[in-house]
C-alpha cells in the first residue's frame, strides 16, 4: 500500500513538472507572438503615416471647398 502511495506521489511530481514546462513553452511563445506584433504594428503605423502625409494637402483642400 505504500509503495502504491509512493507511486502515485511520484507521477503527480512528474505531471506537474511536466505541466509546469508546457505552460512555460506557452507563455514563451506568446511573449515572442506579442512582441512580433507590436514590431508589425509599429512598422504599419510608421508606413500609413508617411502616406497619410502625402494626402493631408488634398484633405484639407477638400474641407476648405466643403465648408466654403
Amino acid at each position: 500500500m505504500a509503495a502504491l502511495e509512493n507511486l502515485r506521489e511520484h507521477w503527480l511530481v512528474v505531471g506537474t513538472e511536466l505541466l509546469v514546462r508546457a505552460t512555460r513553452g506557452i507563455c514563451d511563445g506568446s511573449l515572442v507572438n506579442a512582441e512580433t506584433g507590436r514590431a508589425e504594428t509599429s512598422a504599419r503605423i510608421e508606413e500609413w503615416s508617411g502616406v497619410l502625409s502625402l494626402y493631408a494637402p488634398v484633405n484639407e483642400l477638400e474641407s476648405i471647398r466643403v465648408s466654403a
